[in-house]
Parts: structure tokens; sequence; C-alpha cells
């Protein structure tokens, strides 16, 4: 059963059916799925304090440092929200304040030497719930489900949230 061309849903039953199996929302489950596999494994090596909202400034941080005002805007939630969440990090040692070399007047968040073992345990922890998917489909079938993802990325220009802002922002 396909959404395409559909207007009219004949049944509850089907309604339903569609509303559980339409590509958001499966991306959306498969996203949820990664991402309970990431917090399950960073909390069996030793980082129990990684809650999901942690994902937003594990992937906007930057190796060679971060204005937390860059980070909000790239991951779409409020400067008042990531600096809560920076706090907590900057709490835990992964990372450090420093002046920012390019205006003393702002400050910048660097990742730390525990901040970067972070960041390795978190792409280990992604990489167990690939392997955990590869188990369900095969390995080819991976790889292919990895190719067409990016082939829709491609088609339809669409890039890491940290990158788009970064493109909007130059262009202002």
């Amino acid at each position: 059963m396909s959404v395409k061309n559909r207007t009219d849903f004949s049944s509850e039953s089907e309604l339903e059916y569609l509303r559980q199996t339409n590509l958001g929302r499966l991306i959306d489950d498969l996203h949820f799925f990664f991402e309970s596999q990431a917090l399950s494994y960073l909390r069996e090596e030793n980082y129990p304090m990684i809650k999901s909202a942690d994902a937003h400034v594990m992937r906007t941080m930057r190796l060679e440092g971060s204005r937390v005002t860059d980070m909000a805007r790239q991951a779409g939630i409020s400067k008042q929200a990531m600096s809560k969440l920076v706090m907590g990090f900057v709490e835990h040692g992964f990372l450090a304040w420093s002046s920012d070399p390019k205006d003393k007047r702002n400050r910048i968040v660097n990742v730390t030497k525990a901040g970067r073992e972070l960041l390795s345990c978190g792409l280990k922890a992604l990489a167990s719930a690939e392997k955990d998917i590869a188990e369900i489909i095969g390995n080819s079938e991976t790889e292919q489900f990895r190719e067409l993802l990016l082939k829709i990325k491609q088609a339809r220009n669409i890039r890491p949230l940290a990158q788009s802002s970064l493109d909007r922002r130059r262009r202002v």
C-alpha cells in the first residue's frame, strides 16, 4: 500500500497503516532507534551523564572550537537551551571555555581530551547501531540503503544541519 497519488483513505485501518509506514515515520523511527542504541552504548562505556538532548552538542561542536550561538543555530534550538547543554559538557570536562581568537569579546568552547574521547565513543556507538542494522538486513543491503539515502540527499541538496547553518551565515 503506497501513499503515492492518494487523497482519500477508505478505512480507519488503512489510514493507521499508512500513518505508521510512511517514509517520514519510518525514517523518524530509525533515527530514534539509532539514538537509543547510541545512548545505551555510551552508558555501557561509562558515559551515563549523556542524554538524548546532548546529541545537539555532539553534532555541532567543532574540534577547533565553537561559539554557542553558532552551535544553537546549527542545531535549530535557542541560544539559552544550547548554553544549558554546553554547561553540562563543561561541568563534565568534555568542553572548556576560552576567548575567541578572532574576537576577544566572545567566548568559544573547545573540545578537551575527554571530549575527544566522548566523540570517539559516540562514533563507535553509531557504528554499533549500523552493525545491528546490517545483522538484520545484511551488509549489502545496508550499503544499498546508505547509497539510497545519499542519493536522496544529493538530489534534494540536503546538507547536514551544521553545514546548512554555516552556508546561511556566509551568505548574510
